[in-house]
Order: structure tokens, then sequence, then C-alpha cells
């Protein structure tokens, strides 16, 4: 099974600056300094690339295809936090990264090791962290270069799957273990998010209006409330009730609203289920407009 680990290094305007390769045996199958176009922000106090180092390199667009060709020979790509790096890679036209398999160390060192510790998928620590609480010496001088970023994760990664593998392994090989680990990291994730979308839709007086607030948990102080509806999803309802009140909303007042008691008897009787991609749509429609509750 080809596995390759990848880190790249980018430019604040996302051009990329450095790639690295690895498969799984340890070896660096592919490694490259590019010269950017369109330079904004070095961003040298972090990837330590200057100006000088490039200067004679080619440009990402000159390699772009043996890149391609390299990364669509992998069954699976890894790396540490990947998808900022597949992010900057698609940027570059590099095609095909759709279809490959993706299992990032991030995750699976969350799956492995950060769950048993209550830690969110969505704050997982650095490689640094993550590499010393595995056990393994890397430091922060090593940090930062592509080709010391990709050997750590790789490390890491060679040691969360063969965890993995001694207490979850399928017995059917390789490829069947890293399609369950995928799996079952997405399947906690999931979870993760569905529970940290239930909440309450909170409805307080004020003077002779009413105002809404919409939060993961029940507030502890309830003076001034009225009373508060438990929901499956709270950002569905937030954007939901929102919407139903719109010609309610006192103008230049946000959240407030002057309510009648059939929009307040509506507002308690109030339900919904959880169901993933509404949720995701609804969180992102309410960031746009600048009403995103947690």
């Amino acid at each position: 099974m080809k596995i390759y680990c990848l880190d790249a290094e980018f430019t604040e305007n996302e051009e990329l600056l450095e790639l690295s390769v690895f498969n799984l045996e340890g070896e660096e199958v592919y490694h490259e300094f590019y010269r950017p176009e369109n330079i904004k922000d070095w961003r040298t106090d972090i990837h330590h690339i200057t100006p000088e180092m490039v200067a004679d390199k080619p440009h990402f667009r000159e390699r772009r295809k043996e890149v391609e060709k390299l990364l669509g020979e992998a069954y699976a790509l890894t790396g540490f936090a990947l998808g900022n790096d597949l992010r900057v890679l698609r940027r570059s036209e590099v095609g095909g990264l759709d279809e490959c398999r993706v299992l990032d160390v991030k995750d699976m060192y969350w799956y492995m090791r950060g769950r048993k510790e209550d830690m969110s998928p969505f704050s997982i620590p650095s490689l640094l962290v993550c590499s010393n609480n595995l056990g393994l010496d890397f430091s922060e001088d090593e940090a930062h270069s592509a080709s010391a970023d990709t050997e750590a994760t790789l490390k890491c990664f060679r040691l969360l799957w063969d965890e993995f593998r001694t207490e979850e392994g399928t017995g059917a090989g390789e490829e069947a273990d890293l399609d369950k680990f995928h799996t079952r990291i997405e399947e906690e994730i999931a979870k993760v998010v569905e529970e940290s979308a239930k909440g309450f839709v909170k409805v307080y007086k004020n003077g002779p209006f009413h105002k809404l607030k919409f939060g993961r948990l029940s507030d502890s102080d309830k003076t001034g409330m009225l009373f508060e509806v438990e929901v499956a999803d709270r950002f569905k309802a937030e954007y939901e009730i929102r919407k139903s009140l719109k010609k309610k909303e006192v103008p230049g007042k946000i959240g407030c609203y002057k309510l009648a008691p059939r929009q307040l008897d509506e507002i308690k009787r109030y339900t919904n289920t959880y169901v993933a991609e509404d949720s995701a749509w609804c969180k992102k429609i309410l960031r746009g407009m600048g009403l995103f509750s947690f």
C-alpha cells in the first residue's frame, strides 16, 4: 500500500515555496523549493525561507505535472493539518487530489489520544506538541522546515497507525484497516459536531421588547428571562426563528423584537432535528450575517 506523507511551506498569498514528500518507509521521494511569482509576504519568520534561497529555483507551475503524477500514485495521503496543504496544491492546479484518500495525522492523534482527554477535534495542539506527547524527539529548532515537519509527521503517523491496527484492526489487510480508521474518525467527529449543535433558545424581556439569545448552555442567571427552549440544533433554530420574526425586529436593535403572545407561544413550541448538512448551511449563513451565536 503506497502512502505519501507531505508538507508544504507557502507565502501569505498561498504561493508554494517548498514541498516535501516521504513514503511510508521514511524515504524522502520528493523535495523542491520554488520561486514565487506574486509574492506579498514571505513569512520568513515562520518557514525560514528567504528570497535568496529560492532566487534560482523554478516556479511551481514548472513542476506541477511531476508533483501531480507522484501524488496520483498514492493509495492515500497523510500530513498534519493536511487540508491546508491540499488547499494550496489545488489552488496551484494540482489535479486528482479529490479522488485520493486522506488520513490526517491531526485527526488520528485526536482519535487515538485526544478523545480520552475530552479534547475537541478542532483544537488539536501543534505538530511539535503532538510529536513530543507521542514520545518523539522533535524540537522547535527543527519545526517549519518542510522536510523536518514531514519526517516528524510520518513518525507520528506510524505510531498512531500501529496503535490503531493493534486495537481495532480488521485483520483483512492494510487497505481495509486504513479505510476503517478513516471511517471511524469521520464517525466520531460527526458525533462531536452533532453534540455541539445542541443548545437553547432563550427569550428575555427587554423593556417593551423581547430579546432573543441562542447558546449551547442554559443560562445560570435567569434574570429577565421569560423562558428557554432546548433544541437539537441551535444553529438551525437561530436561522429559522430569526427568519420567521424578521418583520418583528425592532429597527436599530439587533436581536430585539416586538412579539405578541402568539409569537412567544410559537417559540415555546419550537422544536427541530439535527441534520448535518442543514446545520452546516445554517451556521455558514449566520456567520455571513454576523449573527453567529456560540
